[in-house]
């Protein structure tokens, strides 16, 4: 019984750790979170003084009796600097980037590390390579399993390489240096390592706390985090910001006659429908049982296409169960009153286009209410 209960845990554990690895990371979320958020600036700060901070560690070794100062590697150290300076700088004027960005910068950190210790005296080699854990974490909270653990293969080589010079150079005794590369291989390997399932386990958390589990959709906490930038481009020349209230007409009777799940089929399938004709143009959530919400930024002369589209994209002769939508639109140009007042314009607007939707289900639904703010 005992080792049956044993290897019950141990097959539940190599199931979660393949989990963790294969996991597909959304390097878009993150970066949306990052935006969005307000810890966002300060993380981008820290990123910023940390990347500074590498590059005055190569001017300071400069300034070593024992680092190389051959022409190559004052050269070499020299691009570190700037290459730093740069980057740091980008961290701070720049949004947070996509997956592209983030692994360009991981590659950058590992390989600016690894020519680091390549310049480095012996005996601070091995010490250097705890700066290895300190790129280790931004892989932990910004890159997905698999770039971590490319991460910490490459370190744990270099460590190894490391290691080896040290002992030939010192003349130490195996067993020092046995000790000091397991210490630093725990640091390097071993909290990040840890620490990239916790945080995954805890971001797939949060993740699912701002979506709704059936359509994959935003729910309302999350349509709240994410529609400062649709407002943001709402106040440019020509633009407009529209919210829309849209919500399928007598859906209880498709529950009653079809049955829960094809009610919940009919939900998913409206729920891709709006994603893919609104999408592009702003954010989309589930705020209900058969309601949604959606916040989009477009021109003047386009809004309105955009609005009386959505029952066109919704509707398809091949449904087994065909629907139709009561849409309530609430228009804030770019040039209204309400941006210079002191109001909550957002939910003003949110407020209005639900009202604007009860308004067309009340007049028989399959229709479109809208108004300007």
């Amino acid at each position: 019984m005992n080792s049956n209960v044993g290897r019950g845990r141990r097959d539940s554990t190599a199931r979660t750790l393949r989990a963790w690895v294969v996991r597909p990371f959304d390097y878009r979320w993150m970066a949306d979170f990052q935006r969005s958020h307000p810890a966002g600036e300060p993380i981008r700060l820290v990123l910023a003084i940390s990347t500074f901070d590498f590059g005055l560690l190569a001017v300071i070794s400069l300034f070593s009796s024992d680092t190389n100062h051959s022409p190559p590697a004052v050269a070499w150290k020299a691009i570190l600097v700037v290459s730093s300076v740069v980057v740091g700088t980008a961290w701070l004027i720049k949004p947070f980037p996509g997956r592209r960005g983030v692994v360009a910068f991981g590659v950058y950190a590992d390989l600016g590390t690894a020519s680091t210790l390549a310049l480095s005296p012996p005996g601070d080699a091995l010490l250097t390579c705890v700066l290895f854990a300190v790129v280790g974490m931004f892989f932990v909270f910004f890159l997905s399993p698999r770039w971590l653990l490319a991460h910490l293969l490459f370190a744990t080589t270099i460590i190894a390489v490391v290691a080896i010079a040290t002992y030939d150079a010192d003349r130490a005794d195996l067993a020092s240096t046995v000790l000091r590369v397991n210490v630093v291989l725990l640091i390097v390997a071993g909290v990040p390592a840890t620490s990239h399932l916790l945080v995954t386990v805890l971001s797939e958390d949060a993740r699912r706390s701002r979506l709704d589990p059936l359509t994959g959709l935003l729910n309302r906490r999350g349509l709240d985090s994410a529609v400062d930038d649709v407002w943001s481009l709402g106040r440019q020349t020509d633009r407009c910001v529209a919210v829309l209230a849209v919500d399928i007409d007598r859906f209880k009777s498709v529950n009653d006659e079809f049955g829960h799940e094809e009610g919940d089929a009919v939900i998913v399938r409206i729920a891709e429908r709006l994603a893919s004709h609104v999408g592009e143009y702003g954010v989309l959530a589930r705020t209900g049982g058969e309601e949604y919400l959606a916040v989009v930024s477009t021109s003047r002369l386009h809004i309105d296409a955009l609005i009386h589209g959505i029952r066109r994209a919704l509707r398809d002769p091949a449904d087994t169960v065909a629907v139709t939508v009561s849409i309530g639109a609430a228009i804030v140009y770019w040039d209204s009153a309400l941006w210079d007042q002191n109001v909550d314009i957002g939910t003003r607007a949110t407020r209005v286009a639900d009202s604007l939707m009860y308004e067309a289900k009340a007049a028989g639904g399959d229709r479109v209410v809208k108004s300007e703010l």
